[in-house]
């Protein structure tokens, strides 16, 4: 009797393409006119691309909470609390147990850093002031919790 993989499916699309990408990959091709080769390349880049969703959107949140936090520039902050919320509800829609398992941290936030570059023309010297390695956790990040979490801005010029 084959088991059921709709709570999977519902509860962790990432891992469920990834299994029936495996499991298509393991039936027999003799006499069989699916390609399964192929089909389960389609549905590991369903897959992925959901990852991907996930990681642009944590690039984004990433960028804007340096902003937030060491841009110093008050007339553009509530724009940037609106797009950090936007994007969470959106990571939200996508974000599984898996997907956040691949969350890697440090690879997100070089992109974001590459995204924060571009307000250095608005803000000399923001870069100098941007830590090495990320100062945030997934958590901070997606914002569980009751309350939406921030950080808290810094002294630009300390």
């Amino acid at each position: 009797m084959p088991v059921s993989t709709e709570p999977l499916y519902d509860a962790d699309f990432y891992a469920w393409t990834q299994q029936q990408a495996e499991l298509l990959r393991r039936l027999p091709t003799a006499g069989n006119e699916l390609d399964p080769e192929r089909i389960a390349e389609e549905i590991e880049d369903l897959g992925r691309s959901e990852l991907r969703a996930a990681q642009s959107l944590c690039e984004h949140i990433v960028e804007h909470f340096l902003n937030l936090e060491y841009a110093g520039l008050d007339e553009s902050v509530d724009h940037w609390l609106d797009e950090i919320v936007e994007w969470r509800l959106q990571l939200e829609k996508v974000l599984t147990r898996s997907i956040e398992a691949k969350i890697d941290l440090a690879a997100r936030y070089k992109a974001a850093l590459r995204l924060v570059r571009r307000l250095e023309r608005d803000v000399p010297r923001l870069m100098g002031r941007l830590p090495a390695e990320c100062p945030y956790t997934v958590a901070q990040i997606v914002g569980t919790g009751d309350a939406e979490w921030f950080p808290p801005p810094r002294n630009p010029h300390a």
